[in-house]
This record gives C-alpha cells, sequence and structure tokens, in this order.
C-alpha cells in the first residue's frame, strides 16, 4: 500500500467519522442535507500537504449543514466523488470543486461544482496563494450544493434531484 493510499483512506474514515459524530441544527447553507445518508468516496487533487486541511475543512462544512456522512461500506443513499483544483486565471487564483453524486445504482445523479476566486497569485505553483480562509470558503460552497441537491432528493423522496 503506498503512502497517498493509506493517507486517503486515513483522511476519509476521519471524515466519515467526524461527520457523522457532528449533527447539529441549523447549518450556515440554505439547505440541510439532514436525513439523505451519503458515503463520501473519494476527494483528490489537493497537494499532500494541503490534504488534510482540506479534508478538515469539508467536514466541518458538511457538519455546518446537517450533511449525514456514513462509512463507504454502509449502504448510503448517495455516495460522493470529489475532486479539487487550484489554477491561475486572468483576475488571480482560483479554487474549484466538483462532487459527483452517485445514487444507491451507482449512476451519476447530480455533478456538484463551485469555484472560488482570490486575488492572489503564486506564479508557477497556484496552490501557494490559496489559503484556509479560501479552502473553508471553497468548501462551504461546495457543501451548499450538496446539501441543496439531497435536501431536493429527499424532499421528493426520488434517487434524484429536479
Amino acid at each position: 500500500m503506498n503512502g497517498f493510499t493509506f493517507l486517503r483512506g486515513a483522511l476519509l474514515a476521519a471524515l466519515a467519522t467526524g461527520l457523522a459524530a457532528c449533527q447539529t441544527a441549523g447549518g450556515t447553507g440554505s439547505f440541510s442535507g439532514a436525513g439523505v445518508p451519503v458515503a463520501v468516496e473519494t476527494l483528490e487533487g489537493a497537494p499532500e500537504g494541503m490534504s488534510a486541511r482540506v479534508q478538515q475543512a469539508v467536514t466541518t462544512q458538511a457538519s455546518a449543514r446537517n450533511i449525514e456522512v456514513v462509512p463507504p461500506q454502509s449502504d448510503p443513499r448517495f455516495r460522493l466523488r470529489g475532486y479539487l483544483t487550484a489554477y491561475a486565471n486572468d483576475d488571480g487564483t482560483a479554487l474549484t470543486f466538483v462532487w459527483d453524486v452517485f445514487d444507491s445504482s451507482r449512476k451519476r445523479a447530480q455533478r456538484v461544482t463551485t469555484t472560488t476566486q482570490t486575488s492572489r497569485r503564486a506564479g508557477e505553483e497556484p496552490w501557494a496563494a490559496i489559503s484556509d480562509a479560501d479552502i473553508n470558503n471553497a468548501a462551504g460552497k461546495s457543501m451548499d450544493g450538496v446539501a441543496a441537491f439531497l435536501a431536493a432528493a429527499r424532499g421528493n423522496g426520488a434517487e434524484t434531484a429536479p
């Protein structure tokens, strides 16, 4: 087992455990994902030195939105696969989260994409321009999108949102 696989597994387990234990009322987003079990299968793209900070931000922001994260080996209604990228653009540096939401039959039910812009530039390495506040902001926006989808799915009882 390589170091990345071990780290990814450990971080996903910590994310699932932390979120399952942190169900509070009243998230910071407009929607609540409460009552719809989801498993975070992957979250890729952050450099090794930032992965733990990104995982912590996602954990905190999901918890604030009452997203019920369960272990991947359980029987969740939805599964999340996340991708994260930082890139330079004309306005500075952007941080984009993409979450693919898969239903219980493992068909993609929704794609949630959010981008957060910072005016800071970092030359050749865009991640150097990304602060913890940027990570938290981007994770919050991405979890708003996931929670909105989960609220719609919970409300209509269907596997996919309208």
